[in-house]
């Protein structure tokens, strides 16, 4: 039932970001909702999470995107699989492992966009593109991460009450 929820949840931040998200800008950063609903749902309590569960996200990013499907699916699961280190190895903090994920997939991930785009026959000035789409990007990102934390939380509560009790 997880599982399936957690596909519900980023299937719903892939369509809100292609709608009405994608047009809310900071410079031209856009906020990765699919992004933060991923880390928050991986570092939910009672979840174990797995890099395996950038694999769905980059195949819905991917599928609204321009891109090519496997720079984002090596992109999301980079971004899952430092979550799932955070998560393991670092901190028991939850918000603290959310922002520092969350900063730090966003990163990740525009820079494996970039580096693909410049690597294409695009020419890319990297000082510009980061300060003009990452930047303005994570701190979107950072925004939005406190409320769809809460939705998130509330959703996991529903699909699993136990966790609630202990």
């Amino acid at each position: 039932m997880r599982i399936i929820l957690g596909i519900l949840l980023l299937l719903g931040a892939a369509l809100l970001q292609a709608t009405l998200a994608g047009r809310i800008r900071l410079l031209q950063g856009p906020a990765d909702l699919v992004l933060v609903v991923l880390m928050t749902w991986m570092l939910q309590e009672g979840s174990r999470p797995d890099w395996k569960w950038g694999l769905p996200a980059g195949l819905i990013v991917g599928f609204a995107s321009a891109l090519p499907d496997w720079v984002l699916l090596i992109a999301y699961m980079a971004a899952a699989g430092l979550c799932q280190f955070f998560y393991q190895r670092i901190w028991q903090v939850h918000l603290l492992n959310l922002v520092t994920a969350t900063l730090l997939g966003t990163l990740g991930i525009h820079l494996i966009t970039l580096t693909y785009l410049w690597l294409s026959t695009r020419p890319l000035n990297f000082g510009e593109a980061f300060n003009l789409v990452t930047l303005p990007s994570m701190l979107l990102n950072l925004i939005v991460v406190l409320p769809i934390n809460a939705l998130v939380t509330e959703i996991s509560k529903l699909v699993s009450p136990t966790a609630e009790m202990s």
